[in-house]
């Protein structure tokens, strides 16, 4: 990029003002800007468009002519994307998805007319949805339709609208928001890959949009890089870029993959942290298996988990066992302070209640400790990379010289690293290294500089239950990434002269001059003309977070295509009646299929699905320890239906035994109304439930580990292993 220096701009500032530049080209056929910046764009795009730049004074209009995507406001071309979606989905008739899923045609249609009557102007509805309809090895599609549903019927960016997944209270939005998946960074920032991204220029060229709130990711990805390497990184070695580690296209870190890795002998050492693999991953025998041949395996935990004593599962033979465990006790949640975000993307900050016991510690202590004593051995002794290691920022303490957590939230949301003052928000981040922020999207929830070691001062503690909006906002209840917004492409609940389809749910109104809110608009509402800020008149940039601003009935990001298709599950008691398909054929880990296992509808007849009880928590390790849980709740149990029970001989309350190729489990029998057999594809079908919270490693309530039955395969976009489908028999006890 020295060549464009002269734009008077950092390097990765000028690929993106001038990446923006030529799609604005392609895009709307013209840009005003300066001669010398239209010639830079001309050596850009001088490959894909004809340029004509007059030489009259530094201001010129530059003249396009090139294909663009053509669009058709009338909806009648056969190629436009609503017609080829009506296309796509005209084969799934209501008699075929009976077939398919054997609810009768009246009910299904009952339905739809029912959750349809929500697009209505007046009206909205919401999409709740959690881990059955994810837990597939086509769980992003299920989502996508999800999707689909909610832009046809026009309930995204509406009070009341939307699609809302329920994480839960384990924290699972707050760690998918600070990057604990492979693909993301924190703040949802693309991690980078090796083949793609080999320098920053060619991360920030690729990764940075035209338009919307991507249009700053030279900011939101250079303040990162300061905060994680601190005065280290510079302007001339690209903010340390270079030491980040980078993904690989040829090798898929996702959990599966890893045990397959271990088995392999890639892998030496294992990491353990808030979470219980030899419980909870799929085909966990096979789990347990390949951890000893690990060398060593650290676990930080509450409890001496399944995966801290994996050698004392059934079956194994602890003196084949080669891993040495070290456990690390772990403080509670109720032992230790830090942020938490909710479903709706509300910021929270939760406080200790009491002191750890014993010698555990919190995360973040065991984290620390752990990495300045490996940061001090290698500046004593060297090794591979010490760069990696040495130069990373971690200086998380209070005026007092103490640890404390208070200091990760000032560096996630954002200082000056001139002045050491908190940011107010993203919109202060800049490119030039004079800002450092660990999470853009959490810029402000944490800024209050004159009161900044006081976490009950800061905006994610507020907890005002005043209401103006009357729509159930509560804006100065806590806070909402991103700038406390509220409701995402909130633009969407006006049509495109800036009125509200429903003016009694008003979220963002035009009138005429200037954008009225109720809520933070989630588009651009001012820009600044002669050194004045001026408002943006309504236009059609309704979804932000998009490059193109457009809402994608059409993905085409999804690995296994733009449209949702239906496919059967990996293992499956029927055949696919909608295409000549059987399973999707993205799906993951087949490389390794020799450990999945796969049964058959004729040896494994009946569908087993996976879920979870009030009464107990995750996989168990700290539920299944408590007494008064287990008094309620103390042993694994079966669901099956009164008709699935005839014909095997079972009673409620008998011991049964379920199995399939990769284990075996025991349990008590459930006999119940709420399973009921489903007419698929003409054929009668067994459907039962498994529990999975119970396992060998507990005080007080043991059982058999139920994902020693699930299939380790996944969705080819986010990973997850299919739990809620797959093949087992059952019989009584002997």
């Amino acid at each position: 990029m020295a060549k464009y220096r002269k734009l008077g701009r950092t390097s990765s500032q000028r690929k993106a003002l001038l990446r923006s530049q030529v799609t604005a080209l392609i895009e709307n056929g013209k840009i005003v800007t300066t001669e010398a910046r239209a010639k830079e764009v001309k050596k850009m795009a001088e490959k894909l468009i004809t340029l004509a730049v007059k030489e009259k004074d530094n201001f010129e209009t530059v003249k396009v002519s090139a294909k663009v995507p053509k669009k058709d406001a009338s909806l009648q071309d056969p190629n436009c994307v609503l017609n080829l979606l009506a296309k796509h989905y005209d084969r799934y008739t209501l008699q075929k998805v009976s077939e398919v899923t054997g609810i009768k045609p009246e009910l299904l249609e009952e339905v739809y007319k029912t959750y349809a009557a929500s697009g209505a102007p007046e009206k909205s509805g919401t999409i709740l949805y959690s881990l059955g309809q994810t837990q597939h090895s086509y769980g992003s599609q299920n989502c996508r339709a999800m999707c689909i549903i909610q832009l046809l019927l026009g309930n995204v960016g509406v009070a009341g609208g939307g699609i809302n997944a329920l994480r839960g209270e384990p924290n699972v939005q707050g760690s998918t928001d600070v990057g604990a998946t492979m693909d993301y960074a924190p703040g949802y920032l693309a991690w980078p890959i090796q083949q793609n991204h080999p320098t920053l220029d060619a991360y920030l060229s690729k990764e940075t949009y035209a338009d919307g709130y991507y249009m700053n990711k030279p900011k939101f990805m250079v303040s990162m890089l300061k905060e994680w390497y601190g005065d280290n990184a510079t302007a001339e070695n690209n903010y340390c870029y270079d030491l980040l580690p980078k993904r690989s296209l040829k090798h898929n870190d996702s959990t599966i993959p890893t045990f397959h890795y271990m088995a392999e002998n890639q892998i030496k050492g294992y990491l353990v942290w808030g979470m219980n693999p030899a419980h909870s991953e799929p085909n966990t025998k096979y789990c347990r298996e390949v951890l000893g041949k690990l060398d060593w395996m650290i676990v930080a935990d509450w409890f001496a988990t399944e995966t801290a004593t994996f050698w004392k599962a059934p079956g194994m033979k602890p003196e084949e066992i080669q891993t040495t465990v070290y456990m690390l006790p772990a403080a509670l949640i109720y032992e230790k302070e830090g942020s938490i975000a909710n479903s709706g993307r509300w910021l929270q900050w939760r406080q200790k209640a009491v002191e750890p016991a014993g010698q555990a510690k919190s995360d973040f202590e065991i984290m620390s400790r752990l990495f300045h004593r490996i940061a001090q051995l290698y500046r004593q002794e060297g090794g591979v990379n010490p760069d990696q290691i040495t130069k990373v920022n971690w200086d998380y303490r209070n005026p007092q010289g103490q640890l404390d957590i208070k200091a990760v939230a000032h560096a996630i949301n954002g200082y000056s690293t001139k002045t050491g003052k908190l940011l107010k928000g993203y919109g202060e981040l800049t490119a030039d290294g004079d800002t450092a922020c660990g999470m853009w999207i959490y810029g402000g929830y944490f800024n209050n500089e004159n009161e900044k070691w006081d976490a009950m001062a800061q905006p994610c503690t507020r907890r005002s239950l005043a209401d103006p909006s009357g729509l159930g906002l509560y804006s100065e209840f806590s806070f909402s990434w991103p700038a406390n917004r509220r409701i995402l492409y909130n633009r969407a609940s006006a049509d495109m002269n800036g009125k509200p389809w429903n003016p009694k749910k008003m979220l963002v109104e035009w009138d005429g001059s200037r954008w009225i809110n109720n809520d933070v608009g989630d588009f651009v509402e001012t820009r600044v003309e002669d050194g004045k800020v001026v408002p943006v008149p309504p236009n059609n940039k309704a979804f932000f977070m998009t490059w193109e601003q457009d809402a994608r009935l059409f993905s085409y990001p999804m690995k296994d295509g733009p449209l949702p298709e239906h496919y059967e599950p990996y293992e499956s008691p029927t055949k696919n009646v909608m295409n000549g398909r059987q399973d999707s054929p993205m799906v993951q880990f087949t490389k390794w299929k020799e450990s999945v296992k796969r049964g058959n509808s004729e040896e494994f007849p009946i569908v087993a699905t996976s879920y979870s009880v009030c009464e107990h928590w995750q996989s168990g390790t700290q539920t299944r320890n408590i007494p008064w849980l287990v008094e309620i709740m103390p042993r694994p149990f079966v669901e099956i239906s009164e008709e699935l029970a005839k014909e095997k001989g079972i009673k409620n309350g008998d011991e049964i035994r379920v199995w399939n190729n990769r284990g075996s489990i025991k349990a008590f029998a459930m006999v119940t109304v709420r399973y009921q057999p489903l007419e698929i594809n003409g054929k009668k079908t067994h459907t039962i439930g498994l529990i999975h919270h119970w396992s060998w490693a507990s005080a007080y309530a043991t059982g058999d580990t139920m994902n020693d039955l699930s299939p380790n395969v996944g969705d080819p976009n986010s990973y997850i292993p299919e739990y809620k489908a797959f093949l087992v028999n059952v019989e009584k006890a002997k």
